[in-house]
Parts: C-alpha cells; structure tokens; sequence
C-alpha cells in the first residue's frame, strides 16, 4: 500500500528537477511552471459540481472552492499545518491529500465593468507516476454511494453475453458446409477495399486516424471514479487484503487522520482509492476535508433524514464524531490483513 504522506512529501521538492537548467533553489518557479501549464480536467465521482483542473506535468490538481470552504480552511489551517509537521518531521503515519496552495483569482473586465472573484485550492496528485487502472471515492456509506458506470457496465456485460449468444446461435445456423475462414477474410478484405477506394486521400488518412485518436483520447480521459457499492461489487463484498504491515501503516492513518478531523468539526471527507496492477499497489489518500459541520450541513442532515424510513441507510451528513466512527469501521470491513510467512502471531 502507498500513502500519500512519505513518498508525496517529496514531490514539490523533486519538481524543479524535471525542468531542464533548474535546481532546487526554484522550486517556487517550477511550481509556477505547472500551474501555468493547467487545463481544464473532467473529474468524475463528485456531486458538488466543483470545476477541476491538472497541470501538464500531472503533479497538481486545481479545483475551484466556495468563499465558505477557503474561509473555513483559513480558520483551520494553524491546526492543520501543525499537524502535518508531526507527520513530517516525527513520522506521524497520514493518508491526508496535502494541500499545497489556497488562492483567490480575480477578473476585471475593463469594458463592461464587471468583476468577478474565484477561489481555487491547488492539491497534490497522489496518482503521479502511477499506472492506476481502478479509482474508488469511499466515505463508509451506501445511500446513493453507487454509480451509473456501475449500471452501465453491468447492463453492457448481460448485453454482451446475450448478443454473443445469439450471434452464436445465427452463425450456426447460417454456416454451409463449404464455408471457410479464407473466405471471411476474403469477403472482410474486400469490404475494406469498396470502402476505402471511395472518397479522396484526405478522407481515407481521417478513417483511419480515427481509432488512433479515439484511442489516445482514452489514455488522457480520467478514468470513473467509483464509489462504495461499486467497490463492495467489485470485492464481491469481501474486504481487499492486505499485507500485514500496509494494513497497521493503513490502520495508523486513518485512525489519525480521522481523530484530527473530527477535532477540528470536520466532516463528509472521503479517501481516495487507487489500484496500481503494475506494482501490485494500493494508492490512497483522505480528500475534501475542507468543510467543517456548520448550520448548512446540520440543516442538510435533517432534510436528508425527514424521508428515510425503517431500515434505511443512514444519510451521509451526520455529526463529525458519527461520521469518524462510521468512516473508521468501513475502512475495518473494506480492508482485512492476509497473513505471510513474516507475519507473527
């Protein structure tokens, strides 16, 4: 498993070696370098509709705030920054995404006037240098914690399976007894050539650019994030194993992370989960701890709960001491430690 506390610390500190001609004196420049260099980036798995974007390098991830949640960051940050130094410097285990800058950008638009103020928090990318294939965004509920891709897929695998069968099926009926792999090839190949002698040179180089496209436009479009149903489903709904150590570094972190966010009241923060199949790995960090529990959220929380009936899950918004305890038990049961031969018992 790998935190986002050790190796991450690290990465602003190692950017400025990724530009040719720096050194480690400019890292403020190489810092301004990737910001200059975002773009606009289409995150998914959110409901708050936040705005999102990514440096080129991949380092950063910019996302847009309310007034409310930089203010609320701004009352919290002595407590945050101190806490992060007993994770820097005492090795205080921490999945916690590390919150690089908070800035407010504005706009004055000298022929009509207008004016317009923006607020973005700049955090890091946990997933940098990472081949991750799966992402999952867990809070430790199930209301609503399941997404469409989660259906989509589903319904495209029973569909697949049931137009495989059927083309099965017609193939066989249809197949006469001199019919032979050749000649599909054949009849395929000469499709091809009907279809690629009409039209022009220009028209041919864009068919078959056009896969080549569609697959680069696939490696750069962020992959779905999923949520918790989609997670116990992907699990089969037993817990993810662990080694024994990732487990009680795993254990530690939320166990301080969550203690540390519910001192400070804050609530309806996630931990990011990705899998890296290439090195075997788990890729985790705790996300939107930027809101604490004001009358908003309390007045949320009674609106998510006048429509549950007996037996339903409880809604996602309740008091942050409920919500560190539900949070840390879903992490128990998502989670369990595969003894080795190194294990002691």
């Amino acid at each position: 498993i790998s935190a986002s506390s050790k190796e991450s610390s690290n990465d602003v500190s190692s950017a400025s070696s990724s530009f040719p001609g720096s050194n480690k004196v400019d890292i403020e420049k190489s810092y301004i370098r990737s910001l200059a260099t975002s773009f606009a980036w289409a995150a998914s798995g959110g409901k708050s509709g936040a705005a999102f974007s990514r440096t080129t390098d991949d380092r950063f991830i910019i996302k847009c705030i309310s007034r409310t949640e930089l203010q609320m960051f701004l009352d919290c940050s002595p407590a945050y920054f101190e806490y992060l130094s007993k994770a820097f410097f005492h090795g205080l285990p921490t999945v916690l995404c590390k919150i690089v800058g908070v800035y407010q950008i504005g706009y004055h638009n000298r022929l009509t006037g207008k004016r317009s103020m923006e607020q973005v928090a700049v955090m890091q990318n946990i997933f940098f240098g990472r081949n991750i294939s799966k992402i999952f965004d867990l809070k430790g509920s199930l209301r609503g914690r399941f997404t469409r891709q989660g259906n989509l897929d589903k319904e495209k695998s029973s569909g697949k399976g049931k137009q495989g069968r059927k083309s099965k099926s017609q193939h066989r009926r249809s197949r006469s007894p001199d019919y032979s792999d050749s000649d599909s090839e054949s009849s395929d190949d000469d499709d091809e050539e009907s279809l690629s002698t009409s039209g022009s040179e220009n028209e041919k180089e864009s068919i078959r650019s056009q896969p080549r496209e569609a697959s680069t436009d696939d490696k750069s479009t962020s992959i779905p994030t999923l949520l918790d149903g989609d997670f116990l489903e992907f699990t089969g709904g037993r817990p993810l194993p662990l080694t024994d150590r990732a487990k009680a570094v795993f254990h530690m972190s939320i166990l301080n992370d969550t203690l540390f966010l519910s001192i400070i009241n804050v609530l309806d923060y996630s931990i990011l989960v990705g899998i890296d199949e290439e090195r075997m790995e788990l890729v985790v960090g705790i996300i939107d701890f930027m809101r604490q529990y004001d009358i908003l959220k309390q007045m949320e929380r009674v609106g998510k709960s006048l429509p549950m009936v007996v037996g339903s899950e409880a809604p996602t918004i309740i008091q942050p001491p409920l919500y560190k305890s539900r949070f840390t038990n879903a992490m128990e049961r998502y989670f369990m430690t595969v003894p080795s031969k190194w294990t002691t018992i």
